[in-house]
């Protein structure tokens, strides 16, 4: 089964929209021409998050991440030794420095100018890539939406824009089991893959939310019903009922959906900006196609969606806990109501992306949240704002979130009827730097970090790090429940994992590593983010060295997921 990049189209067009007042402005030289982003009032939302700490995975013909506008928001593995010839972090993938090129299946996920290339296929995912995250404020070209997050290249598409179903469904769960938090799809297939349908849910499930283009027609056509004729991967999800996925279609500078785009009520959540693209381009000036750093004049829904994957990148660097289903209910009912300027496509074109009003959203609020069971079980859940259950899967994963005894627990006893119309959620896992844990049948132990990745330590290492008294911390995980987590490279005895609290010797403070970064917990913050004494690592040695990061000052929702 093969898909490809949507037809793409060239129109000029012209917008003009003053610059809003008392908002961030990049710096960039070519941020003028980029008037698309006036129009999702994009600066607005820069006052509020910029991409800081998340991974966008671009799933595409590959991008050129040696590109002067890109580099430094390349996502580097960090688990892994280039060209070494071993799969440091046992990710099935060798030398996977910078991502993974699934069509010729070596670690250069750049384009490959292959006989027969064509050039808007060649350019189409450095141009993605660009708009979610070009460099800002760097004296080059166009700004991304998210400048300060990351781009993970995952190669799927050959040289003439045609791919593979099973190389995506690879790519998707590599982008999943590597750490993206986003995954853009600006790729159109018109037939069902159930293998494809599962890595789908496979990413939601793991609190990835995945973005993808609604596809495009001649213009003379003016669309396709996706209700009547899906496009995938855009109409894996339903928007009325189980909605798994960002589907995304193209507006013009009016907000008029444009000629080419597709539509449909069911499928499609919001629209966005898809005319008189500016972005990057792949640079190779050995090729006479290739030597400008920079593309004008693209059209598509593949642009739209790269646009949306930004502002949800941004709205997931302000509020790191908030979930696939959170993310995309915000993003929807945020956008700017389009029917009067389409009667012809009421409610079949959702809004259009608004990117202040979702980064300033009532409903991203800190996340409070209940616990409930039901009177005949003793199981305990913790309900989101969203109404998703999580299950506690045993004690020792309960008491790591929270103190005291069952006796003074506020947990909510709801009928049988209630339960069943909440949403079930993942599971809740061991708080990260709370525990080491192992599973029923097996001997090994595992650190906890953040996102419910298990890094493996062995018996001296973990002697190392926790303490000849080690196996105090280690809670059993029963083997139903290892699904949970996904393994990520193994501890050494060199540094202490992110979600630690470690307390050097001879001092009174304690750090809380994030990021690599060790962030001072005052008092009041110790109390608010719910740790506990017997989390902290005690006479650490000053030879265990990290880079200063912000206090922790007050509650932090991606520290404590689950406060009440």
């Amino acid at each position: 089964m093969r898909i490809k990049i949507e037809q793409l189209f060239f129109i000029l067009t012209a917008i003009i929209i003053a610059f809003p007042v008392q908002a961030y402005l990049p710096s960039d030289p070519m941020y003028g021409e980029q008037s698309y982003l006036k129009q999702i009032s994009v600066e607005q939302a820069w006052d509020v998050a910029k991409g800081d700490g998340v991974v966008v995975a671009v799933i595409d013909s590959g991008v050129d991440i040696d590109h002067p506008d890109l580099s430094f928001n390349i996502w580097k593995n960090i688990n892994e030794v280039l060209n070494d010839g071993v799969d440091n972090d046992h990710n099935g993938y060798i030398d996977d420095l910078n991502g993974w090129d699934f069509v010729s299946n070596i670690p250069d996920p750049r384009p490959k100018l292959e006989e027969g290339y064509a050039k808007d296929a060649i350019n189409h995912g450095t141009a993605i890539a660009g708009l979610i995250a070009a460099a800002a404020n760097n004296d080059k070209g166009i700004v991304g939406v998210a400048f300060n997050a990351k781009i993970m290249p995952l190669r799927i598409l050959d040289a003439t824009g045609s791919g593979d179903v099973e190389d995506l469904v690879k790519a998707i769960d590599y982008a999943v089991n590597n750490g993206a938090d986003i995954i853009n799809l600006s790729l159109v297939g018109y037939d069902y893959s159930a293998n494809l349908a599962d890595a789908i849910r496979r990413a939601y499930q793991k609190a990835v939310v995945v973005v993808a283009a609604a596809g495009n027609t001649d213009s003379d056509i003016k669309g396709i019903n996706v209700d009547v004729t899906p496009a995938y991967p855009a109409c894996y999800g339903n928007n009325s009922t189980d909605n798994r996925i960002m589907a995304v279609t193209a507006v013009d500078q009016n907000s008029v959906k444009s000629l080419f785009a597709n539509y449909g009520k069911t499928c499609i959540d919001i629209a966005s900006p898809g005319e008189d693209i500016t972005s990057l381009s792949y640079y190779y000036p050995a090729d006479n196609n290739f030597k400008n750093y920079y593309s004008y004049n693209w059209n598509g829904t593949s642009f739209s969606t790269a646009l949306v994957s930004g502002v949800a990148a941004l709205l997931k660097s302000k509020q790191k806990s908030l979930t696939p289903s959170q993310i995309i209910y915000t993003l929807d009912n945020e956008a700017d109501n389009i029917n009067s300027q389409n009667p012809l496509y009421v409610g079949q074109l959702g809004g259009r992306l608004n990117a202040a009003r979702t980064l300033n959203s009532d409903l991203i609020s800190l996340e409070i949240g209940r616990l409930v069971k039901l009177a005949n079980r003793s199981a305990v859940y913790f309900v989101d704002s969203s109404d998703n259950r999580h299950l506690f899967v045993n004690e020792p994963t309960y008491w790591s979130w929270y103190s005291g005894t069952w006796s003074d627990q506020k947990i909510e006893t709801i009928s049988q009827n209630e339960f069943d119309n909440l949403l079930v959620g993942k599971n809740v896992t061991i708080r990260p730097g709370a525990n080491l844990i192992k599973f029923e049948n097996s001997p090994r132990f595992y650190a906890v970090t953040p996102n419910a990745v298990i890094r493996y330590a062995t018996n001296l290492v973990a002697a190392k790090l926790y303490g000849s008294d080690y196996q105090k911390r280690v809670v059993t995980i029963q083997d139903g429940f290892e699904n949970d987590y996904s393994r990520g490279s193994d501890l050494t005895d060199s540094s202490y994992p992110d979600g630690s609290l470690i307390q050097y010797a001879d001092s009174s403070d304690i750090y809380y590593l994030e990021n690599g970064n060790k962030r001072l917990v005052e008092p009041a913050a110790f109390s608010a983010n719910g740790f506990k004494e017997s989390f902290i690592i005690k006479n650490v040695s000053q030879t265990f060295f990290f880079n200063t990061g912000k206090t922790v000052s007050e509650l932090e929702d991606n520290i404590f997921i689950y406060h009440l």
